[in-house]
């Protein structure tokens, strides 16, 4: 019995998809807020290490 290529068995489409300006900037903005609270949390984890 062959093996198949898992890479093989995958359907390839190319279909763009068009997002409206106002979708991008939600996305965008979400993201910053996003990283703000990761940064935000990090640098709570940085403080209590050296409180230790």
């Amino acid at each position: 019995m062959e093996k198949s290529n898992p890479s093989e068995n995958k359907k390839k489409t190319h279909d763009t998809i068009e997002i409206p300006v106002e979708g991008s900037l939600g996305l965008l903005a979400l993201g910053a807020v996003g990283l703000k609270a990761w940064r935000k949390k990090r640098e709570e984890e940085q403080l209590k290490q050296k409180s230790k």
